[in-house]
């Protein structure tokens, strides 16, 4: 990421070194994790006990490594490793090698020479399912996110996060934003190389469905309509308008595959009174609010689910299991709760909004209310002048001091 300095993930990094877990660091294409394992290598050579030879280094976005076998890597690294000494080994995009988990429980149960291994990939699914099997309990996961906000305007050299926001909820935050991250036009176009290069390596790719337009349709269409709710029924029926055939069955295994590269966020239904997950529904959000401006044609209907995006990102950001919900009414349209965000098994509820108004007061507040399970209940609100304190047992947020808080 142009070597940002992103000092939470190197400090957690630094906070594992040497203990007998792998590091495993995902996230979205151009997410950091190359910077960050670049980073915290320079950091590992400050120290005087660590050498140069003690790092070995693969790079698997490189072409002429992607045809090496995981017998032959895992050869390689053993021949270059320091036979008394602990050597570091960063394994960059590793999905790109057939049977690579193999390779990595080769080292990590390696008996004459010590690893210390770090592995980074742009599929979540694939990464977590592997070493869970092979690895249960010895293995970390670090979520790689686009930048903060507040790394964002740091980035951009902007004082001001109310504008440094006006400009990072329309480029969002991957690491191509940044040499041209102040011309909009030439971000939109490095933006949709990005989607289109993500779709073609983490999904066509690797599915070897590599002509097939159906998937990049179907993105794009969930784009249109993130934050609301939608099932294969809806998109089925979509398809079916536009003339398209295709089946419940594939558009689960598009979308399934699109959240696998973080392309996608899916999330569930919460049942308020059971406290129960429901998944025959649920919401989209984007993984970058860069890659949805850029792929679609930006109206103001959807300016107010871009916030929902932002907020849904940085639950996920501080670890939380995030989910959506309804609260039923008979004869009436059901109340809708934006979030149900749930850590250390404490559940809160989130609604979130541009502006709190006479007019939208009932669906933002009244609905909060209607839950009564003692749990918290919270307002995120972007311009939030008109709406001092808290209302009503609701505790009233600001969206910018939301997204940039560290916990």
């Amino acid at each position: 990421m142009n070597f940002y300095y992103r000092k939470k993930y190197i400090d957690k990094l630094l906070e594992l070194k040497d203990k007998k877990y792998v590091k495993v660091l995902t996230g979205i294409r151009w997410s950091g994790k190359s910077t960050i394992l670049s980073l915290f290598q320079e950091k590992l050579l400050k120290t005087k006990s660590i050498s140069k030879n003690q790092i070995i280094e693969y790079d698997f976005n490189k072409i002429e490594l992607q045809e090496i076998a995981y017998k032959e890597l895992c050869y390689q690294i053993k021949a270059k490793a320091q036979k008394n000494k602990v050597n570091y080994v960063f394994l960059d995009e590793v999905q790109e090698i057939p049977s690579w988990e193999k390779c990595v429980i080769s080292l990590y149960e390696e008996k004459q020479i010590k690893f210390d291994i770090y592995i980074t990939g742009s599929n979540s699914k694939l990464l977590s399912t592997e070493l869970s099997t092979l690895l249960t309990g010895r293995h970390r996961d670090i979520r790689v996110m686009p930048l903060s906000l507040t790394e964002f305007a740091d980035v951009s050299q902007n004082p001001s996060l109310r504008d440094a926001f006006a400009k990072y909820i329309n480029i969002g935050g991957l690491g191509i934003i940044i040499p041209n991250i102040n011309n909009e036009k030439e971000v939109n176009q490095d933006l949709r190389m990005v989607l289109e290069d993500t779709i073609n390596k983490d999904i066509k790719y690797r599915h070897r469905n590599k002509n097939n337009t159906l998937i990049n349709r179907l993105i794009e269409y969930v784009y249109s309509v993130i934050g609301k709710p939608v099932s294969s029924v809806n998109i089925e029926n979509y398809f079916k308008s536009n003339k398209i055939d295709i089946t419940r069955k594939t558009i689960d295994s598009y979308l399934n595959w699109a959240c696998d590269a973080m392309l996608l966020y899916r999330v569930n239904y919460f049942n308020t009174k059971t406290k129960t997950i429901l998944k025959t529904a649920g919401k989209y959000y984007a993984g970058d609010l860069g890659l949805l401006s850029a792929n679609i044609k930006f109206n103001d209907a959807i300016y107010s689910f871009k916030i929902e995006n932002l907020v849904f990102l940085k639950f996920i950001e501080l670890g939380y299991e995030v989910y959506t919900s309804q609260i039923y009414q008979p004869n009436k349209a059901n109340k809708e709760i934006d979030f149900v965000a749930i850590k250390d098994k404490v559940i809160s509820y989130f609604q979130v909004c541009e502006t709190l108004t006479d007019k939208n007061y009932e669906r933002e507040i009244n609905n909060l209310l209607s839950i009564r399970d003692g749990n918290s209940k919270n307002l995120i609100v972007l311009n939030d002048t008109s709406t001092k304190g808290d209302l009503d047992r609701v505790k009233r947020i600001g969206l910018i001091e939301f997204l940039t808080r560290e916990e």
